[in-house]
């Protein structure tokens, strides 16, 4: 239809148009989807325009505006314009939403990977090292290409990490802003719109539509190189949604830029890359300070998306996460309780990530000290992973490892024993007799024989585990070097001492050559080799061993740490054995005091600690003064421990010893 600016300024003058110049009219302003809609509403509006009522005799009604075609028009294009802004806000929102929930797994997986990287560049280092003193030729060259590869991936998995970081703090800056956007949208598409409903009011929940959490992989050499791959992927898509709608949005208020390093966010910068120096140091602090960080991450999910929001999900588990690590077990394992009901209310109790959830609460609530619920919890996981993810799957084989450690912890060292043996034999079968995984359990199942009360049979496992180890991982690897442990120790419970000595003497120079002499493993190897030692019939060479011991705890753990404690009680009983039951008496007396001080009166510690002064009082030839220490110390088992305890029991028979001695003694 073609008219001429004159008859157009006539229409928009409030003259009646023509059904033409309607008809054109919401042509060119209406969308398809709309348009037979709102052109029979104009049609109705015409009619009424063209045919007005008769007037009616009485007083005159009150008048009502007459209605403007144009401006129906005007509004309706309005109504338009407004609902397409709101859509594609909504849209934007759900995007940088969808960014920053990439950005946040992200993170936890990159986080894992570098503190894995780590410990990765730590053994090649080792591995290095030795092979250069041994000048291993082709070895060498091997290994110093895979380290150069580790250190590489090591710091391309920290740059990922502060990609992710900063995306995910410019994503939910702008998604926050966005908000505004949308709530004043809101209002006034419902202002234009007054009573009437769009048939678009069902906006679509565009930010419901998720895509899969990128997943970490193994961190061993093409595996690394091939998850960084798909982390880069990610990031790259993150940052250009990021780009783009910062862009798009150049004139929102309060708008964040993707600033350079030295702008405002550089502080927010430093602090992760100070997270994750922390992580990789190990910083006591560092736990800590993720507990707040993830704590107010979730309160802010909360309140943004709601307490079941899969992104709300992922914030309080990490909360969950670094509430156990920084030593709170208690409050992790409450917390993981009320995750595992909203991940089955929100996911169903066979997702993938309910059943990790199921695993985290299990474990924090051994870690909180309640074995027993640990192992009945790991028990329904592992038969709910085998309906779900079969036999056969990585995920069901370590529950099944957790399910016999706990087993073990709870009291039942047989049928933990048992339950690894057939782990060993199936993780053999599909992981391989070399794999990492399959020589850890078989540590385990060589630990808990041992534990079962079979000692030769535990020896003779470590025994092979220590060649198999020292095979596949080398022969100073801290796996290694704790196998060793492991057939030392039980070496002497088999009954031979003298061979336990001995190797638990050269365990002691290799840790100290590899870890250091005030490392906690050497420190531990040092008090086994003096324990053998003294039961191997050298009673003062324990002695003399166990007073360096004394003096280097106290150096480097303090003088109130339990291990120095310890340490002191051995000395004093094998002063003893050495033949100086007096200065025995002396150790004993003033360690009971310490640990009356430090761990109180009822402690078992303390009760023991009173009961090695009271033997060596009554060895030093007090036999008066010795009874009435054990009488002092019966009436405290009775009261801490029960009449019946066998401890209290052994109490009642030394006393009567010492009261019987005490009668002999001529005066």
């Amino acid at each position: 239809m073609s008219l001429s600016t004159s008859q157009i300024s006539v229409y928009l003058g409030g003259k009646v148009p023509s059904q033409r110049f309607v008809t054109a009219l919401v042509d060119a302003t209406v969308p398809t989807t709309l348009r037979e809609r709102r052109l029979s509403e104009a049609n109705r509006l015409l009619h009424e325009a063209l045919h007005p009522p008769k007037p009616v005799t009485g007083p005159a009604p009150a008048r009502t505006p007459g209605v403007n075609l144009v401006e129906l028009a005007q509004v309706q294009a309005l109504q338009i314009d407004t609902y397409e802004r709101l859509t594609r806000s909504l849209e934007q929102q759900a995007e940088l939403r969808q960014a920053a929930d990439n950005s946040a797994k992200l993170i936890m997986v990159l986080l894992g990977m570098i503190n894995q990287l780590q410990g990765r560049v730590a053994g090649l280092t080792e591995e290095r090292d030795r092979l250069a003193r041994n000048d291993a030729g082709a070895a060498l060259g091997n290994t110093q290409r895979k380290l150069a590869r580790a250190v590489s991936q090591k710091e391309k998995a920290t740059q990922e990490l502060k990609r992710a970081q900063e995306k995910q703090h410019q994503a939910e800056n702008l998604a926050s802003r966005l908000a505004t956007r949308i709530e004043e949208l809101t209002d006034e598409l419902d202002r234009l719109r007054g009573n009437e409903r769009s048939p678009h009011d069902q906006l679509p929940d565009v930010g419901q539509t998720r895509k899969p959490a990128p997943e970490s992989e193994d961190i061993a050499g093409d595996d690394i190189d091939r998850a960084l791959a798909r982390v880069e992927a990610v990031n790259d898509s993150d940052s250009d949604i990021v780009d783009r709608i910062t862009t798009e949005l150049g004139n929102l208020p309060g708008s964040v830029p993707d600033n350079p390093s030295t702008s405002a966010d550089a502080q927010d910068k430093g602090r992760l890359v100070q997270r994750v120096v922390d992580a990789q140091n190990g910083h006591d602090e560092y736990a800590s300070r993720e507990v707040s960080h993830y704590a107010q991450r979730a309160e802010f999910s909360v309140r943004e998306y709601g307490p079941a929001h899969p992104r709300t999900l992922i914030a309080r588990a990490a909360h969950a996460h670094w509430t156990g690590q920084a030593g709170d077990t208690g409050a992790a394992r409450d917390l993981y309780s009320t995750l595992v009901a909203d991940h089955v209310h929100v996911l169903g109790p066979d997702h993938r990530d309910t059943l990790a959830t199921r695993d985290e609460h299990a474990r924090w609530t051994g870690q909180a000290g309640d074995a027993t619920t640990a192992r009945d919890l790991y028990s329904t996981l592992v038969a709910d992973r085998t309906r779900i993810q079969r036999p056969d799957h990585l995920d069901t084989l370590a529950t099944r490892d957790e399910h016999a450690r706990w087993t073990g912890q709870a009291g039942d060292a047989t049928t933990a024993r048992d339950l690894y043996s057939t782990l060993v034999a199936d993780r053999t079968r599909i992981e391989g007799p070399d794999d990492l995984d399959t020589l850890a359990t078989r540590d385990e199942h060589a630990r808990w024989t041992g534990q079962a009360g079979d000692a030769t049979t535990a020896r003779d496992l470590y025994s092979t585990l220590v060649a198999d180890r020292t095979r596949v991982q080398g022969p100073d690897h801290p796996d290694t070097l704790a196998a060793r442990t492991g057939h030392a120790r039980w070496t002497g419970h088999a009954g031979d001492a003298t061979t336990a000595r001995d190797l638990y003497d050269t365990l002691v120079a290799d840790r100290t050559r590899t870890l250091g002499p005030d490392h906690c493993s050497t420190l531990a190897s040092r008090r086994s080799h003096a324990h053998w030692t003294g039961h191997a019939g050298d009673a003062a060479a324990a002695r003399d061993l166990y007073t360096l011991l004394v003096f280097d705890h106290i150096s480097m753990l303090g003088p109130d740490h339990p291990h120095t404690l310890t340490t002191r009680l051995q000395r004093a009983n094998w002063t003893g054995w050495a033949g100086n039951p007096v200065r025995a008496r002396h150790l004993s007396s003033a360690l009971a005091a310490d640990r009356t001080r430090l761990q109180g009166p009822d402690h078992p510690d303390t009760l023991t600690s009173l009961h090695n002064h009271a033997h060596w009082t009554g060895e030093a030839g007090e036999a008066g003064t010795a009874r009435a220490l054990y009488t002092a110390l019966v009436t405290d088992r009775t009261r801490v421990l029960g009449p019946d305890h066998p401890d209290t029991l052994t109490t009642r028979r030394v006393l009567r010893y010492w009261t019987q001695k005490e009668a002999e003694t001529p005066w």
